[in-house]
């Protein structure tokens, strides 16, 4: 059990890693900080949370472990804020859906401080954004990405993986630059396909909307997450990002010609190759 955690940001994965810590008794303590008054005023209603810091600087003292859950483009500023007022041999990471920049930046801050950091990314969350969708059963079962920079002591990425696995989550180790690759294909790119298929259909007859099935609904829903949030991400993921886009245009392509030419064969093949594919993932 460590002492103390300070969390940065208690949205939707900031509240829910605190529910969850004090459900599997991770940190006799959790502090947390956020830049809206209201919000500290929330958290101090919670039952996870224990201490509430409006002044970022004192939010990590006495903290061996420091998660930021803010937006991504914000992460490397609150490092830079967070540096010197850092316990010796703490541990800095963050959630964010993008990993070199943060990682490179980060590390880059921390040079001079008593801390170390080590990004992570939990695949958890929801269409809805902000600590009223928070839930202690978020991460459990879910996949973690924790991915060190080469150089950083293994003890210290054991800590941190072990602190994602004791929440119950399921850790898997990548490169930061894999991590991107990774997630523009599994995140970010079926995100973007949601918004376009919502634009799309936008510009049609409103009444359609009344005959949308389970399918439309299914396909759609992450449409719905904040934009303020994706936005940043598509522009620091932008060169892996505009890859997999790339290649969904030549897959399109491909089942367009398919169907252009009512060639049974092939739309069969395409169509079963993409349900077999979807079987071997778990729900």
């Amino acid at each position: 059990m460590l002492n103390q955690i300070s969390i940065l940001g208690p949205g939707l994965l900031g509240a829910s890693i605190g529910m969850t810590v004090k459900k599997c008794k991770v940190a006799k303590a959790v502090k947390t900080w956020a830049r809206r008054t209201e919000t500290l005023s929330a958290c101090q209603k919670m039952e996870w949370c224990d201490i509430v810091e409006a002044n970022i600087e004192k939010s990590v003292i006495g903290s061996e472990l420091v998660i930021i859950c803010t937006p991504v483009n914000s992460i490397p500023e609150i490092i830079g804020k967070v540096s010197p007022f850092l316990e010796q041999e703490s541990i800095v990471t963050d959630v964010g859906s993008t990993k070199t920049e943060i990682c490179e930046k980060g590390t880059e801050k921390l040079k001079d401080s008593k801390g170390i950091f080590i990004g992570s990314h939990p695949m958890a969350g929801s269409e809805y954004s902000g600590m009223d969708y928070a839930k202690d059963d978020l991460l459990i079962g879910k996949s973690c990405i924790v991915t060190p920079l080469s150089g950083i002591s293994q003890e210290y990425v054991e800590k941190v993986s072990n602190f994602w696995t004791s929440l119950h989550m399921i850790v898997h180790q990548y490169s930061p630059q894999e991590h991107d690759k990774a997630v523009a294909y599994y995140s970010h790119l079926p995100h973007l396909i949601a918004s376009c298929l919502c634009n799309q259909l936008e510009k049609h007859p409103g009444n359609w909307k009344e005959i949308s099935g389970n399918g439309f609904k299914d396909t759609t829903r992450i449409a719905v997450g904040d934009s303020a949030i994706w936005e940043p991400i598509f522009r620091m993921n932008k060169g892996n990002l505009i890859d997999a886009i790339e290649d969904l245009e030549k897959t399109m392509t491909q089942i367009k010609a398919f169907i252009n030419k009512e060639d049974r064969n092939e739309i069969i093949s395409f169509l079963k190759n993409g349900s077999e594919f979807r079987k071997r993932i778990k729900k």
